[in-house]
C-alpha cells in the first residue's frame, strides 16, 4: 500500500490525512484495514514531503515520533527509521533516545522553514534532552520575529522562560515569564508564583506567590485553581487553619471544568466522604471525568480507602 509521489504539497496533504486518522483511532475501532500498511504509506509520503522542504510535513514526522513518547489521542506513534535528509543543524542535535531524537530533529527543520508551533514543540521536547538541545531551543524561540498577536507571543516568551528554568538560568527565565504574564499568559502567571513561593532567583515572597495563585485563578488557570482548592481544603488557606470543603469545592469545579483529572477525582472523593453534599452518581461522574483526564482515580480511592462507587 504505498502512494505515487505526486507533489509535495499532495504528498503532505496524504500523510496528514493519514495521521489524522491513526490520532482518531480508525486503526484501533477497526475500520483501518492495513495499519501496517497505512503507517508505511503515511511515513513514506510525509518523508517525501518533507525532502522537498515542506515545513508542516516535518512536524507531522516529528508528532509521530514523539507520539512513542506520549500517546497523541488514540496514536501510540512509529518510530520513522528511514528519516528525511537532514540540515547540518539538524543533524547535530543528539539524543540517545531515537525516537526522540529524530522528533526533535523533525521540530527543528520545521521551525527553521518557518513553522512557529514546531518551534514550540522543539522547545519543550527538550525538557527530556540535553543541555546542546536547550541552548538550541533558546536560540529558536529567541530568532522568532515580535510580529505576531500577544497570545502567540506570550506562549513563546512563557516556552522561553520554562527553558531558563531547566538550565536553572532563573534570571533569564524570570524576565521572560514576567513579558509573557504581561501579555496575558496564563501558564506565565501561574509559573510567577512558584518562582517566588520557591525562591527560584529571587527572594521567597509568600505574598507575591499568593497575589500570582490568584491572579492565575482569576484567569481560570487549572492548576492555580486546583491549588487554591487543595489550600482550602487543608485549611491552609484559613488564618486558624480550618478546612472550607465548600470554598474548596468550588476551585476544585472550576479546575475540573478546564480539564484538572486531579480536582474532578477530588470532588468525588469529598463527596464519598460526605465532605460536601452530593449523590453517589455525582461522585460517580466525577471520577469518570477524571479517567477522562488521564488521572488514575484507582490509587487515589485505595489511598482514601474508598469503595469505587461505580463498581
Amino acid at each position: 500500500m504505498t502512494s505515487t509521489p505526486t507533489s509535495p504539497a499532495i504528498d503532505y496533504a496524504h500523510g496528514h490525512e493519514l495521521l489524522q486518522r491513526f490520532i482518531r483511532g480508525d486503526a484501533i475501532i477497526g475500520i483501518m484495514s492495513d495499519v501496517e500498511g497505512t503507517l508505511a504509506d503515511m511515513t513514506a509520503a510525509l518523508r517525501r514531503a518533507a525532502n522537498a522542504g515542506h515545513a508542516e510535513a516535518f512536524y507531522d514526522l516529528g508528532q509521530c515520533n514523539a507520539a512513542v513518547l506520549v500517546t497523541i489521542g488514540a496514536f501510540d506513534g512509529v518510530y520513522v527509521s528511514e528519516q528525511p535528509a537532514w540540515s547540518s543543524e539538524a543533524a547535530a542535535i543528539v539524543d540517545d533516545n531515537a525516537a526522540l531524537q529524530t522528533a526533535l530533529r523533525c521540530f527543528y527543520e520545521a521551525a527553521r522553514l518557518g513553522h512557529r508551533h514546531a518551534a514550540l514543540a522543539f522547545a519543550n521536547w527538550t525538557r527530556h534532552a540535553n543541555e546542546a538541545a536547550q541552548r538550541t531551543a533558546i536560540a529558536v524561540l529567541t530568532a522568532l520575529s515580535n510580529d505576531v498577536d500577544d497570545t502567540t507571543r506570550g506562549t513563546e516568551l512563557c516556552q522561553l522562560g520554562y527553558v531558563h528554568t531547566w538550565l536553572k538560568e532563573h534570571a533569564h527565565a524570570l524576565q521572560a515569564l514576567q513579558k509573557a504574564a504581561d501579555l496575558g499568559n496564563g501558564n506565565a502567571i501561574f509559573e510567577l508564583s512558584i518562582v517566588y513561593g520557591q525562591g527560584l532567583g529571587v527572594d521567597v515572597d509568600p505574598v507575591a506567590a499568593q497575589a500570582w495563585l490568584e491572579r492565575a485563578a482569576a484567569a481560570e488557570h487549572p492548576r492555580a485553581l486546583y491549588n487554591l482548592g487543595a489550600a482550602w481544603a487543608s485549611g491552609r488557606a484559613d488564618a486558624e487553619g480550618i478546612p472550607d470543603f465548600d470554598k474548596a469545592a468550588t476551585y476544585y469545579e472550576r479546575a475540573a471544568e478546564q480539564g484538572n483529572g486531579r480536582a474532578a477525582a477530588m470532588l468525588a472523593v469529598m463527596i464519598l466522604q460526605e465532605d460536601i453534599e452530593g449523590t453517589t452518581a455525582t461522585a460517580s461522574s466525577w471520577l469518570d471525568d477524571a479517567d477522562e483526564a488521564g488521572f488514575d482515580t484507582a490509587s487515589l480511592l485505595d489511598a482514601c480507602e474508598l469503595d469505587d462507587p461505580r463498581s
